[in-house]
């Protein structure tokens, strides 16, 4: 028996209201993926004219709602900068005075501020400043160009050489990376230490143990704290004198998990050996670790990087061979055994991360980058007294005291020791930094020593040229019977070490120290070359074609044959008949 089924409405309805969004306002808060706020920001307390806040607080949470904790802040930063200025220029009441006379004025005042030590602001500072300003009222123009009846118009580049690098710090020398990686596997074999320690006396039975004996305290504490340290404050006062006379609070938690000091030497080691970018590698995930899909002692390491394109995100990966003691998957290892106890008692948002830790008074979290600056600040001073120690009794072999860095100053000095040991090739730095663009990773090794890498190298390929065409011009005319090179080139410098290949070998029409004379000899190559190609084209399947001789056509008909003037064609194809033929292309 048939039943009458109700008709399902499938009309296209606008939806009014989303349960859960944000109401619209002067405050602009941000939520997690398990609905907890995370960040607020109220725009009523920066002290912005009464028809700008509700405005720009709207914009604000549009504009930076799928974007990091890091870069709002910045945004926030900008804000607070530009209310200060409206204070002060008194000219701006509603959208409407947001002129570009007004912009203009703005980065004239941004010329003229100063920072805290009374200096004149960078155009890198000068530039983070005005940018999200600009960003958010571009916003607001779009979705209520009624309330902006004139568009501001901002200059295309207010603040130019920003990218300067003159004024940077020089990049550590690799004799100072390696000794600031030395000090931190110091630091490390003595935080794993500790850990191991306490997690064999965990594992033992204590139905033996002494109720004063380390092993019995430390077994209190695992109970107490349900697997983490708990506070001073929550501990009896007889275990409080125990932990004293056995090193304290701070050296007892390390028996149990990771700590801001045993953290901030593996952070130190994994920013070198990485090169990453320090926030990212902060916030770097637990499943970051991959088998590499062929070689069966690599270890894939994968992390975000949340500016790592604009539209397409370029992956943050790099393989190391973890046959090495010290090698990033290996200490990544020790990681996420140091700190396993505390996943259970992070926030769900915090629990993949993999520099978690205990914070006082707080819940377990990422570690934060003001503490991460003070521990490792500490471990600094730590490891110049091991040396000072290692000094009085080894004077024969003196260390040198660790260099001053911050974080990130690694990145660039990595990339840079990685740039000069290739010769100057600044493809092996980009591939080191994960870069899209060999620009950008330009303004990263650029110094005074990467100058006289490229003078050096300049001098270097000009004497080739000079050589080559001397060379060349002391060859005679070829004529029947003759050998000829394959596509008419001679390389002078196939090998470029005792026993590495030149990275061209096989591409030499891709090489940039390739040089063409312009005369009628190598005019002729270049035909019988190109018709060459031409009719393997004809007997080729299509895809190797594409792959092997596509490009080297294209090089010669777009690149090279325009130089020839077309009065030497007629005499470089008679000189063509005389050559002798070319292997088949296969």
């Amino acid at each position: 028996m048939g039943t009458e089924r109700q008709r399902i409405d499938r009309r296209l309805t606008a939806i009014t209201q989303v349960a859960g969004t944000v109401p619209a306002g002067p405050v602009a808060l941000f939520q997690d993926a398990w609905g907890r706020t995370v960040q607020r920001f109220d725009f009523a307390e920066i002290g912005l004219p009464m028809g700008l806040i509700v405005p720009f607080a709207e914009a604000f949470r549009g504009h930076y709602a799928p974007m990091a904790k890091g870069t709002r802040m910045q945004g926030w930063k900008a804000m607070k900068v530009f209310a200060r200025f409206v204070s002060e220029d008194s000219m701006v009441s509603d959208l409407g005075d947001l002129t570009s006379e007004l912009f203009g004025r703005y980065i004239l005042w941004l010329d003229a501020s100063r920072n805290r030590m009374g200096q004149p602001r960078s155009p890198g500072s000068r530039y983070n400043q005005y940018q999200p300003v600009k960003l958010l009222t571009e916003w607001i123009a779009r979705h209520h160009a009624e309330l902006m009846p004139v568009r501001p118009s901002f200059p295309f580049n207010p603040f130019p050489n920003r990218h300067e690098v003159q004024g940077r710090r020089r990049p550590l020398s690799a004799k100072q990376l390696q000794d600031i990686l030395l000090a931190c596997y110091e630091e490390i074999d003595t935080a794993w230490a500790l850990f191991e320690e306490g997690q064999r006396i965990l594992a033992a039975p204590g139905d033996r143990d002494d109720a004063d004996s380390l092993p019995a305290m430390l077994r209190k504490i695992h109970e107490l704290g349900h697997g983490i340290m708990p506070e001073a404050k929550d501990l009896p006062r007889r275990l409080m004198r125990q932990l004293h006379l056995n090193g304290g609070h701070d050296r007892l938690e390390q028996y149990l998990h990771a700590t801001a000091r045993s953290l901030a030497p593996f952070y130190v080691a994994l920013a070198i050996q990485t090169a990453g970018n320090p926030e990212a590698l902060r916030l770097i995930d637990r499943d970051c670790i991959e088998p590499h899909p062929l070689i069966e002692h690599r270890i894939m390491i994968d992390w975000r990087k949340a500016r790592a394109g604009h539209l397409l995100k370029q992956a943050q990966r790099r393989s190391f061979d973890n046959r090495r003691r010290y090698a990033v998957p290996n200490l990544i290892e020790k990681l996420l055994a140091m700190t396993a106890p505390l996943v259970m008692h992070a926030p769900p948002a915090e629990r993949n991360h993999l520099f978690l830790m205990r914070r006082p008074g707080r819940p377990v979290s990422v570690i934060q980058r003001t503490t991460l600056e003070v521990a490792v600040s500490r471990f600094v001073k730590n490891a110049d007294k091991r040396i000072a120690a290692w000094n009085e009794v080894h004077p024969d072999l003196p260390r040198e005291k660790l260099p001053s860095f911050c974080m990130m100053l690694f990145r660039r000095s990595v990339a840079f020791e990685h740039y000069r040991a290739s010769g100057g090739d600044v493809r092996v730095a980009q591939n080191i930094l994960n870069h899209s663009s060999a620009a950008l990773t330009d303004r990263y090794i650029q110094n005074e020593q990467a100058q006289k890498i490229q003078h050096e190298t300049m001098v270097r390929l000009q004497r080739l040229m000079l050589q080559w065409v001397h060379a060349s011009a002391d060859t005679p005319e070829p004529t029947m019977g003759e050998a000829a090179e394959t596509f008419g080139h001679r390389c002078l410098a196939p090998m470029v070490g005792p026993a590495k290949p030149c990275p061209y070998f096989g591409g030499c029409l891709a090489c940039p120290g390739l040089v063409v004379p312009i005369d009628t000899a190598h005019l002729a190559r270049i035909l019988l070359a190109i018709e060459h190609l031409g009719k393997a084209r004809m007997r080729l399947t299509p895809e190797r074609w594409m792959l092997l001789y596509k490009p080297s056509y294209d090089v010669l008909t777009q690149d090279i044959l325009p130089d020839f003037p077309a009065a030497m064609h007629a005499s470089a194809r008679k000189m063509m008949a005389l050559l002798p033929d070319l292997p088949e292309l296969e």
